[in-house]
């Protein structure tokens, strides 16, 4: 995000039609400023970035610095501290919220990673003989539950702040900010 911000002359090609469309759909009322359609985009960004990690965690890493350059050049467009009153009630949960699913994607990814070790990699020091594929999957599955449980967890807590984030977006947020920028103003 900060990377972002100080490199926002070099990547406005790139971010710009991102912060248009977001304007965009907000103006024309495809996406509303409602509890559900922010809860519903942020989830949606979550997911994407969990299941990212399905792609060798590469798709979970792009995803994760595409959303903080582009929370860092967003923040260029606006003067810093009427940013921050728009973003850091809701961001103190959202922007975890989403690390967090990024967390639980590579985590997911870790799981992965091992399943398939220990499925095609089978230590024969402890059986006389390689167990069949069935077999082999069965105890990989097992002696890495553990890791999929944990990746679930995370996503989990990640939906329960995003949940938190859009209550306070859409509730506390703007009056707080309009509030604020009177008195400072």
């Amino acid at each position: 995000m900060i990377l972002a911000y100080f490199s926002a002359p070099y990547l406005e090609s790139y971010l710009q039609p991102m912060v248009n469309n977001f304007r965009d759909r907000v103006q024309s009322g495809d996406l509303k400023l409602t509890m559900y359609s922010i809860f519903f985009n942020n989830f949606s960004v979550a997911i994407m970035i969990y299941f990212g990690a399905i792609f060798l965690g590469l798709i979970t890493a792009i995803l994760l610095m595409i959303n903080g350059a582009f929370i860092g050049y967003f923040a260029t467009s606006l003067p810093l501290d009427v940013f921050f009153l728009l973003t850091l009630p809701h961001g103190i949960f959202e922007i975890p919220g989403i690390l967090i699913a990024g967390a639980g994607g590579f985590t997911l990814f870790t799981f992965i990673l091992y399943f398939l070790k220990d499925i095609f990699l089978f230590e024969r020091n402890k059986w006389s003989e390689k167990p069949k594929l069935r077999e082999r999957v069965a105890i990989s599955f097992n002696n890495n539950s553990k890791k999929i449980s944990q990746s679930l967890i995370l996503l989990g807590l990640a939906i329960v702040l995003l949940i938190i984030g859009a209550f306070i977006e859409v509730y506390v947020t703007i009056n707080l900010a309009n509030y604020l920028i009177k008195i400072i103003t």
